[in-house]
């Protein structure tokens, strides 16, 4: 096979895993100014008519008062809070949200990780009313170079697990929270929000 047919070949291939990756997953520009990939599957909130987001549950197995909850102040302007939703399984207990603080990660080290962890697990205790379990607490270089450090979290929620990742964006310091119920789940909305943190841009 000569040079000029394997780069065709390599072309080719680079163009259709394009084709596939812009397929699957749509970029928006998120309220906190910066772009953002929205994996296939999941609807982000900001730009919808809430109403028809609701008609897409209806007749679902989900807690509606829970969920109308969550979406009371989804659409409010000054909230710091992004909401994305999976459009096949129970948006209360499987959703996605990035939240931006002021802040610096760095600071977060300044104070050392062991006794943030210590104080991460207070935090929820409190804000669950229940002593929560926390399974993982760890800086990872999974996103490096674009963003490091970020830290990695796992621990129970409410009515399910929350897995998040903690890195520095312009403006602030950003949390993204993946809210899932079962190991399946889990591992399909971490799947998508990886993808999302790899895809920030400005």
């Amino acid at each position: 096979m000569g040079v000029n047919t394997m780069k065709k070949i390599l072309i080719i291939l680079l163009l259709f895993c394009n084709l596939i990756t812009s397929s699957f997953s749509k970029e928006i520009r998120s309220r906190f100014g910066f772009y953002i990939d929205v994996p296939d599957g999941l609807t982000a909130v900001q730009n919808l008519n809430i109403e028809e987001l609701l008609k897409d549950y209806e007749g679902k197995d989900i807690d509606m008062d829970a969920f109308n909850d969550i979406m009371a102040g989804v659409s409010k302007k000054n909230m710091n809070v992004e909401y994305f939703f999976p459009s096949d399984l129970d948006p209360v207990k499987n959703a996605i949200n990035i939240n931006i603080q002021e802040g610096d990660v760095n600071d977060i080290f300044i104070v050392g990780l062991k006794e943030m962890c210590k104080i991460y697990q207070k935090e929820y205790s409190r804000l669950f009313n229940k002593n929560i379990k926390q399974y993982e607490c760890k800086q990872t270089s999974e996103f490096s170079p674009k963003f490091n450090p970020v830290i990695f979290l796992i621990h129970d929620g409410a009515k399910n697990y929350l897995i998040q990742y903690q890195f520095q964006v312009k403006s602030g310091l950003a949390t993204l929270t993946i809210g899932c119920d079962t190991n399946q789940n889990c591992n399909t909305m971490q799947t998508m929000g990886r993808k999302m943190v790899k895809s920030i841009n400005y």
